[in-house]
Formats: structure tokens, sequence, C-alpha cells
């Protein structure tokens, strides 16, 4: 099937505005939308806005660089195995994971987190008490962050590469 021709398509209207987000000291890494509000991670601290464009700033204990909603909340990961959670984006509790975990990425679905930490390393958890290490195939493979559909989680990868990781919990948990 090929593409429509722009004569029978309608042409979006677009509006995209820039925003300098004072409070940011830096990148904004990574953003989630749930419970009506967008959560930004940037470094040292969160960014919470009702409408995308005016932010109020929450400190974070540590770099952060992905987030995630799930329908327990959010859930924001950072260096030194610092793991955060808030059910409404302003008020959180943190969690520290071992800190020798940098967390770079997270991804939710079918009842089970995965967090990228490091060179070739996912965890996984169902309870965010309880973490199983993994390292995966590939020395020089960096992963970045996915997402979870179709029963799977995907990450991107590095050198072109896309890294698809299956979890089966057995009896035993």
């Amino acid at each position: 099937m090929g593409l429509l021709p722009t004569a029978c398509a309608p042409t979006p209207q677009v509006e995209a505005r820039v925003h300098a987000v004072d409070e940011a000291g830096g990148s904004v890494e990574d953003v989630a939308f749930g419970q009506g509000v967008f959560v930004a991670v940037t470094p040292f601290r969160l960014l919470v806005s009702k409408d995308g464009e005016v932010w109020r700033e929450v400190p974070a204990p540590a770099r952060m660089n992905a987030i995630v909603h799930t329908e327990a909340g959010f859930l924001a990961v950072g260096n030194a195995g610092v793991l955060m959670r808030s059910r409404d984006g302003l008020h959180w509790e943190t969690l520290r994971l071992h800190r020798g975990w940098d967390l770079f990425g997270v991804a939710y679905g079918n009842g089970t987190y995965v967090f990228v930490s490091g060179l070739n390393e996912l965890l996984v958890s169902r309870d965010l008490r309880r973490f199983h290490r993994f390292k995966v195939a590939g020395d020089d493979l960096e992963i970045y962050r996915g997402d979870f559909g179709k029963r799977r989680f995907v990450f991107g990868g590095s050198i072109f590469q896309v890294v698809t990781v299956d979890v089966h919990w057995g009896k035993g948990r």
C-alpha cells in the first residue's frame, strides 16, 4: 500500500512552541503523562506541569534519567540506584536500590518493571522490592529506553540494535 496523494489527505495545522525551563539545570531527559499532569526528569530535579508550559520544580536526590507512568503512578529512575515513585507527580517517595546501579531507563507492562542499569544489564521486578539482575549478550551493547507492548519489552540499543525482552514468571516468583 502506497502513500495517499497529498491532495486527498487534509493538511494538519501544527503549532509547536519551545519553552525554556530555567529550573531544568540541563537537559530534559524524559517526559511522562498521567493523573492529569506531565512530569519531566532533568538532572537533580523533576518538573511537574498541568499544561506542558508552566512547570513546578521538585528536587531529586540524584541525576534523574527516565520516567514512566503506570497504573500505580509515576516511577522515575536515576543514578546511584535512585528510584522515585509518586501517585500524583507532586509528592514523591525515594527508594534506594543498590548504589552501584545507575538506572537509565524503565518500562512497565503486564505487572512487571524492567530497568536499564549500566552496560548490558537489566533489572526485573514485580514488586519494586526484589530485583533480578540479567546480563544481555553483546560486549559493547548499550541499552536505552524502551516500552512494553504485545506481551514483550522492546528497548533501543547502540549500533543500530534493538533488545527484546520476554519475561515469564515461574511459580517461585
